[in-house]
């Protein structure tokens, strides 16, 4: 996502499309899983991609996925969330 589209509506629903696709690459049942993921708008009228509430076991499994890739070196450059 470009950073002019950050913070819009249509950036938050490409952000949570894209979350869904790489959720779903690695293994996971988004449907089941992550069932409520979705872009809205949240606080101070600004667009947010919720997760929405996973079980223990999900939340292992992410924890597992993400420690493995930074095992690996793969990191992302930090970026200030707006």
């Amino acid at each position: 996502m470009a950073s002019g589209d950050r913070g819009t509506a249509a950036g938050a629903q490409v952000s949570a499309d894209r979350l869904a696709l790489a959720l779903e690459d690695v293994g996971f049942d988004v449907g089941q899983e992550f069932s409520t993921l979705h872009d809205t708008v949240g606080r101070h009228g600004l667009a947010v991609v919720r997760l929405g509430d996973i079980g223990p076991a999900t939340a292992d499994r992410l924890a597992l996925v993400l420690s493995r890739a930074a095992e690996r070196g793969i990191t992302l450059a930090e970026e200030a969330d707006r």
